[in-house]
């Protein structure tokens, strides 16, 4: 988160050869910010905007409810992940070694700790079913989760889990999107002439929201398989990928520079369009939520991005570079996966009851889950993170 991207890239800086401009095979502290800026939306719609806080009043828990809507930090995550992953595919397309590299990069960055982390579930089954079933409510069917999410298919569940793996896994349907579209990105990339890669993007994005709202209205009808389904996300991740193909023209980059009051102009009009979609957004298993509401977040972060990337003087790209919003993006994959299961499990060891936010007992859990998942995060990027990405990246290119 990660989010794949979720997924922080690592990568050593390198020249393209089409123009003198660095290639984002490399660390942009801005983007860092905007990772923490999707960790942060993803953490306040777990921590505040999706738990009980009805006894504050009809007016204030409708107002902490508006925060649901900061599921839409994952969008973020697929915009950046596609624009990331989609520019180091480019500028490696004609390389001899092209394929090895990139799936071993990926294999050091993502399975480690999420199948450290599912591993971990399993052995909870085990002890919760057989030494200690008085405790907990786990069934052997429970282990079943186990295979489903070391393969990345948790996102065609979709009538749900039971309590625990829900708890533990709820979350991961973005990592499994984010897994099957990169099993197909390299394959366009490699292959597909660049007029082709941008006509197949472009088709991905006018289409997928057909498609949602084909499975939402017609064959699927109101579940979460418009949401969670690969397909049905492609947008946002080609959204990013096409971005990549543009940001590397000249001219692209010309045009922003010429038009940056514009492109402002256009990053306010796209928020306040995301303000009058709030309620749709904060509910988002509706049908205006999946046909408008994903694909106008996919231009707003994709307007956000631009504006960041093609104003580093400007106080928003200022705002991304502010230090606590960089270490945040760097240990947001941690931070994704673990969160959820932090927050509930503290809640429920330490108050016996569900996520609450309406009392000083249940605010300072909350708080307590954010710093624990926090400092777990940190410490298992500078010891376990860290080195295997720099153990991946031995994996050359060239």
């Amino acid at each position: 988160m990660q989010l794949t991207a979720t997924n922080p890239v690592v990568a050593v800086v390198t020249q393209n050869p089409v123009n003198s401009r660095p290639t984002l095979d490399r660390r942009i502290p801005e983007l860092d910010g905007l990772r923490g800026i999707a960790i942060t939306l993803v953490l306040i719609f777990h921590y505040v905007g999706g738990v009980e806080h009805a006894p504050l009043g009809y007016w204030i828990d409708r107002s902490l409810s508006a925060l649901s809507a900061g599921w839409s930090g994952v969008d973020l995550f697929f915009i950046l992940s596609g624009f990331l992953i989609g520019g180091i595919l480019l500028d490696a397309r004609n390389c001899d070694h092209y394929f090895r590299p990139f799936y071993m990069r990926r294999v050091f960055r993502i399975l480690p700790i999420y199948y450290l982390w599912t591993l971990f579930y399993g052995a909870l089954i085990v002890v919760a079913v057989w030494l200690l079933p008085s405790h907990f409510s786990a069934t052997p069917s429970d282990l079943l989760q186990v295979p489903i999410h070391l393969l990345f298919l948790q996102n065609m569940q979709l009538f749900g889990m039971a309590p625990f793996p829900w708890l533990w896994f709820a979350v991961t349907w973005s990592l499994a999107v984010e897994e099957q579209f990169y099993l197909l990105a390299p394959l366009l990339v490699r292959f597909l002439s660049l007029r082709r890669l941008v006509f197949v993007l472009a088709a991905t994005i006018c289409l997928a929201p057909l498609l949602r709202f084909l499975v939402f209205q017609y064959w699927l009808p109101h579940t979460f398989a418009a949401q969670y389904l690969m397909p049905c996300r492609a947008d946002a991740l080609a959204l990013g990928m096409l971005l990549a193909i543009a940001w590397r023209e000249d001219r692209f980059c010309a045009l922003l520079a010429k038009y940056r009051l514009h492109l402002r102009r256009g990053l306010l009009v796209l928020f306040l369009g995301v303000g009058a979609l709030l309620w749709w957004l904060a509910h988002p298993l509706n049908i205006v939520t999946v046909t408008i509401g994903f694909s106008w977040l996919a231009m707003f972060y994709s307007c956000l991005l631009l504006v960041v990337l093609s104003h580093p003087q400007g106080w928003i790209a200022a705002v991304m570079r502010w230090s606590i919003l960089r270490a945040l993006g760097t240990v947001s994959y941690c931070v994704y996966v673990i969160h959820l299961a932090m927050n509930m499990l503290a809640h429920q060891i330490l108050l016996h009851a569900p996520p609450q936010v309406y009392n000083s007992a249940g605010l300072g859990v909350t708080l307590l889950a954010t710093v624990l998942t926090c400092a777990v995060a940190v410490i298992s990027w500078r010891l376990f993170e860290k080195p295997l990405i720099r153990r991946g990246h031995t994996y050359l290119y060239e």
